[in-house]
């Protein structure tokens, strides 16, 4: 099986080696194959881009989405990222390929820059308004999703990336949803 990861920095892994990044970690002993298509910055619009440009035409078996926050820290709005997670469903049914809704964990305690995108106290209920939403949207329509909200208080000094700890917590949470189980041989 083949499983894309489509998101932003906390999927690429920033401020942890490569090796360290959860998706790495879940390639590691898997016979899945396991792409990590994260890219720190993007926004919701430019990962459905790539999910149209990029993903789509390698014919993945899942693609796993954990986007949004870079929406709502440049804007203070999650409208942009809900019309893209819907869009991201659409098109992934459409192709034939098993969406999974990545449900991202609140950041803490964040310090520049990203207070400098976003007054801090206007974006929280935001972020926290999101992961709700994704969470009743998952449940509501029976998707599959992955709440790496356990990842949420092993962070880094930025109160926004996981540490490499961190990076287990969401890789054991991604394998704990039973969604990516190995074959028997």
């Amino acid at each position: 099986m083949v499983i894309v990861c489509l998101g932003d920095s906390l999927t690429e892994g920033a401020g942890v080696l490569p090796e360290q990044c959860w998706v790495s970690l879940l390639q590691s002993g898997s016979r899945h194959r396991w792409l990590n298509a994260g890219i720190s910055g993007d926004t919701s619009l430019g990962m459905l881009v790539r999910l149209q440009t990029q993903v789509l035409p390698t014919k993945p078996d899942m693609v796993i989405w954990l986007g949004g926050y870079n929406d709502i820290l440049l804007t203070g709005s999650a409208d942009q990222a809900k019309s893209c997670v819907m869009a991201f469903l659409n098109h992934c049914v459409k192709a034939g390929v098993k969406p999974v809704i990545g449900i991202p964990y609140l950041p803490h305690g964040v310090g520049r820059p990203w207070n400098k995108l976003c007054d801090w106290e206007t974006c929280v209920p935001v972020l926290e308004e999101y992961i709700q939403w994704l969470r009743k949207l998952a449940k509501a329509a029976l998707l599959r999703y992955v709440d790496f909200a356990p990842a949420g208080t092993l962070l880094q000094s930025d109160g926004m990336h996981p540490t490499a700890q961190g990076h287990v917590a969401m890789a054991e949470t991604a394998a704990a949803s039973g969604y990516f189980k190995e074959a028997p041989l």
